[in-house]
């Protein structure tokens, strides 16, 4: 039935963030914030986006000049380019995605001697990050399915990007940001850490299953995955409810009989569940609900596994289940 981890030896594709993963410029907005936004953290992007000309333009250049002056002092981030090299390597093909103008990320790479892939992005391009379709568009330009890429950054944007495209992805270099890391699959301190993990060929818990790792352990999350269940149940709203229970906890396949579609009772009583679905084989419904925020967990016609209405609490059957220590 697979594997509840992100296989690290079965990424395809990596997506870089630019400063704080490759190039390191410090830049501080700090000033900027206190002259138009009275010190509150925005982003800086969208609020321009909303201005009015001429504090518009007035605004975008002084982002610019800070991104020139980090530029022009630049160094290279620890690690960045041995990471970089084992891709290579390993013909893993890479891209660079930054909210940076293009100018200034040119600029630093002079600066620390790196030598920009074809496909780097700055903010001219069509989407910028945390805009899903900048994440999925730099999937595409290295060829590779947007679920078997990793984006790979050290602030919120790339992080909330790659969580709404559906994309894994780690945080680095920035490990005391709560924020950040609650968003990331996994945390590496250092570029060299996610290198080595690479070369290890490791396995990350994915950001889905967190919790239940953290209080039951990796061991009941394989048990978990292992399991099958069958939704003999309607799909009211505590179905869906424990339904999303089992997902969370690692289970590995979802099944409902071939037959079985959609009614009307249910989608008047589901608001969530779209018109388009009635009559729709149950199956496909609940992939429609599932899927993008559990991949991992299969969803099948037919009639294996336990009967969902045989299982209490997630709890008790995931001990049922877990061999004793």
């Amino acid at each position: 039935m697979g594997s509840p981890y992100i296989h690290l030896d079965q990424i395809r594709g990596v997506i870089l963030d630019w400063d704080g993963v490759i190039a390191e410029s410090r830049l501080d907005f700090t000033p900027i914030r206190e002259k138009y936004f009275g010190g509150r953290r925005v982003p800086l992007l969208e609020a321009a986006a909303e201005m009015q000309e001429p504090l518009k333009t007035e605004l975008m250049n002084a982002i610019r000049d800070e991104e020139m002056r980090g530029a022009a002092r630049s160094a290279a981030v620890a690690g960045a380019f041995d990471f970089i090299s084992l891709l290579d390597g390993r013909r893993i093909p890479w891209c660079v995605l930054s909210r940076n103008c293009r100018e200034s990320i040119e600029r630093a790479a002079q600066s620390i001697g790196f030598t920009l892939p074809p496909q780097t992005f700055g903010r001219e391009a069509r989407y910028v990050k945390p805009d899903p379709r900048a994440l999925t568009d730099a999937a595409q330009s290295i060829g590779v399915p947007a679920s078997q890429c990793l984006v790979v950054g050290d602030y919120l944007y790339e992080l909330l990007g790659a969580r709404r495209a559906g994309m894994r992805c780690v945080l680095v270099n920035n490990c005391s940001d709560r924020e950040c890391a609650a968003l990331a699959d996994a945390v590496f301190p250092t570029m060299r850490g996610l290198a080595g993990s690479f070369l290890d060929g490791g396995t990350l818990v994915p950001w889905e299953y967190h919790d239940f790792a953290r209080r039951c352990g990796r061991q009941k999350l394989e048990r978990m995955h292992e399991q099958t269940v069958n939704v003999d149940t309607p799909l009211s709203f505590q179905t869906l409810g424990k339904l999303g229970e089992l997902a969370a906890s690692g289970l590995g396949r979802l099944s409902a009989g071939a037959a079985r579609k959609l009614g009307a009772q249910e989608l008047r009583e589901q608001v969530l569940f779209s018109p388009s679905w009635l009559e729709m084989p149950a199956a496909r419904v609940l992939r429609s609900v599932f899927a993008a925020r559990y991949p991992l967990l299969h969803i099948d016609r037919g009639e294996a596994g336990r009967p969902l209405s045989s299982i209490g609490s997630v709890e008790d059957f995931a001990e049922e289940i877990s061999p004793r220590e």
